[in-house]
């Protein structure tokens, strides 16, 4: 039996913040894969269990934490060997810090990912329309790391959040397709309208919306940041694609 494997770094994906938000990780870091067998796709295990308290009404004090539930997906992952975990959902980032001190491997932030994906771009973007649940930006994480980086950005006002992206986050979740990518078009004509030249889709539902939307160009998808950071992490220093 053929044993000369390439050694690859094992990571765990924790999902089920939706469930097709860690597939399409999934199917991301296979595409970003420089491999011409299957022997040479890397390891990765996912924990894609959707039972977790909703992320968003935790932060806003109406539901009980997630945190319970995550880090069991976490526990559940590091004993199926993995020695990297990375989470397929930019709200859930909220309590990063609080699931770094449970695990006993690293956290590939998804915020690191995507600043590492925006210094590669060719241009340096003046102004970033970052588009989340009210979650995620109540949270503040992204914003943060941002102004720590020099970039200026804005948010979406409340009407283009009713009206765009909560629904474009809803219909992902429900498989509708067309209604995702209508929504996420009008939120996207908004925040472009408003000065922004590069949209951070600080979702791991809204890449789903963006195919077909006409924004593709412009728009900097924080799942696929993250599937690049994986793929770094499980080749290797040196080995990178």
């Amino acid at each position: 039996m053929e044993t000369n494997f390439p050694r690859y770094r094992r990571v765990g994906i924790l999902g089920g913040m939706g469930p097709a938000a860690a597939l399409d990780l999934q199917a991301k870091i296979l595409a970003l894969t420089p491999a011409t067998r299957d022997e040479d796709h890397l390891p990765v295990v996912t924990w894609n269990v959707p039972q977790i308290p909703d992320r968003v009404a935790a932060i806003e004090g109406r539901g009980p934490s997630p945190l319970p539930a995550i880090a069991e997906g976490a526990r559940s992952l590091e004993a199926a060997g993995a020695e990297a975990i990375a989470i397929a959902c930019n709200t859930a980032h909220h309590w990063a810090e609080e699931l770094r001190s449970l695990m006993r491997v690293p956290l590939l932030h998804i915020v690191d990912a995507v600043a590492e994906a925006i210094a590669a771009r060719p241009a340096r973007p003046a102004r970033i329309g970052l588009m989340g649940t009210r979650g995620t930006l109540a949270s503040g994480f992204y914003g943060r790391r941002l102004e720590a980086l020099g970039f200026a950005w804005i948010a979406p006002d409340e009407a283009c959040q009713a009206a765009f992206i909560d629904p474009a986050i809803a219909a992902v979740k429900r498989a509708d397709r067309t209604g995702a990518v209508e929504h996420f078009s009008g939120a996207a004509r908004d925040l472009r309208e408003r000065g922004a030249d590069l949209l951070l889709l600080g979702c791991t539902e809204l890449p789903l919306a963006l195919a077909g939307s006409g924004f593709e160009t412009c728009s900097l998808d924080a799942n696929h940041a993250l599937a690049q950071s994986v793929v770094r992490f499980a080749l290797g220093p040196g080995r990178e694609s």
